[in-house]
């Protein structure tokens, strides 16, 4: 009986799985393992946080997209009605008055004036965040007049200067200016 039981030892004491030297290699691959899935984990985390911040460059470029085609439309309008310029001017937050519609009947050139300033104020508050418009006429420059669009933005992205007399960019928001002369 002897005889039989002791291959038996051998053969268990054999067993790559109780070999000491076995078991070390088995942790080892486990922490290999472990650490080439940290490794994974922080390169998909990298690829997220790239993705989002692609996301939020996206939605800046909309934005200034959708700012230069309010600045233009309204640089052209004023372009069309020029001997009217001035009551164009608009300051931060100030809101546009009421005018008719120059679409359903005919308009004179101060209504005419008024209704754009409208249809901008209403162009800005339905395409760009908390959108507002600042009209005014350059400092250092007779003749030439200025447009600034803002939209909320928390990151300030895209802030302009007060060069020849631009208003500051409210805070929390970013801003777009456009200088042109209307009576070209």
């Amino acid at each position: 009986m002897q005889q039989l039981i002791r291959p038996l030892r051998q053969r268990f004491k054999q067993h790559p799985m109780r070999h000491p030297k076995h078991t070390r290699q088995l942790g080892i691959a486990l922490l290999e393992a472990l650490m080439a899935l940290v490794i994974l984990a922080f390169g998909v985390l990298g690829l997220l946080w790239l993705h989002q911040q692609a996301l939020a460059q996206q939605r800046q470029q909309l934005m200034r997209s959708v700012a230069m085609g309010v600045a233009d439309d309204l640089a052209e309008r004023m372009r069309l009605n020029s001997p009217q310029r001035a009551m164009y001017a608009k300051a931060w937050g100030s809101a546009s008055q009421a005018a008719p519609d120059c679409t359903a009947s005919a308009c004179t050139r101060q209504e005419l004036a008024a209704w754009d300033m409208q249809q901008m104020q209403h162009t800005l508050q339905s395409q760009l965040p908390e959108g507002d418009a600042a009209v005014f006429a350059l400092t250092d420059v007779a003749s030439w007049w200025g447009i600034v669009i803002a939209w909320h933005d928390a990151n300030e992205t895209y802030r302009t200067d007060t060069t020849s007399g631009t208003p500051p960019c409210p805070s929390h928001m970013s801003c777009w200016r456009l200088f042109f002369r209307p009576d070209r």
